[in-house]
């Protein structure tokens, strides 16, 4: 369960068959692609993203009625801001958020947290950190840093925005706080002079990556 694909490979295979992808999004009803949910012929094709790149991972294909009832929605959603149909994850990490009221893939995520300069927090007014979850303190508060609030903006190995830059990366146990790997995350923060953005960047089984990254220059919001 744990075994992610090799993203690069993935991709470079998915703009090897761009084109038949293409077509079967195209088909009306077809007996060669049955649908996913019953076997039966299928009548819609549609195209299916992930976050580790914009092209197309594949297509999915129904019958009417298991398009109509949902019976093959299972391992998708749709993204409520750019439209797509996206892969719900490879591993245990889901690649969507709630953000106002809508389900966000990660890939949109990223582009609106990132492109928002008030997402981003003056590093040397950070004074102490913690990571618990069951506390009401917000992300930033009189200079206490509840990472427990951090957005999940990122997926594992999933790329960044253009003009985004990545700082370091801290693991900490889900449910105790407690640091599993990476340095001092205070000591980075005061080394750093230009505001930073604290993005979970990774949702593991047991634990979570806190990721630190400054916006070298402006990416366009979603």
């Amino acid at each position: 369960m744990w075994s992610l694909p090799e993203i690069n490979s993935l991709n470079l295979h998915a703009k090897s068959c761009a084109r038949a992808y293409d077509r079967e999004a195209r088909l009306k009803t077809s007996r060669k692609h049955p649908c996913e949910g019953c076997g039966r012929p299928s009548t819609h094709h549609d195209k299916y993203f992930d976050i580790f790149s914009d092209d197309a991972k594949g297509v999915r294909h129904t019958c009417e009625r298991c398009y109509d009832n949902g019976r093959a929605d299972e391992g998708y959603f749709n993204c409520g801001c750019c439209g797509r149909l996206m892969v719900q994850n490879y591993t245990w990490e889901v690649y969507s958020v709630e953000r106002d009221g809508q389900t966000f893939c990660l890939a949109c995520a990223a582009k609106d947290y990132f492109g928002h300069e008030k997402n981003a927090i003056n590093p040397q007014s950070v004074v102490d950190v913690e990571l618990n979850p069951g506390s009401d303190r917000p992300l930033l508060k009189d200079g206490i840093l509840n990472l427990a609030k951090a957005p999940h903006a990122l997926g594992v190995k999933q790329p960044v925005p253009p003009g985004v830059k990545f700082i370091e990366n801290f693991e900490y146990d889900s449910h105790s706080g407690r640091q599993i790997s990476g340095g001092d995350i205070l000591e980075t923060l005061r080394s750093l002079d230009k505001p930073v953005f604290v993005v979970l960047d990774a949702a593991y089984q047991f634990a979570v990556s806190i990721g630190l990254y400054i916006r070298e220059q402006t990416p366009a919001a979603v």
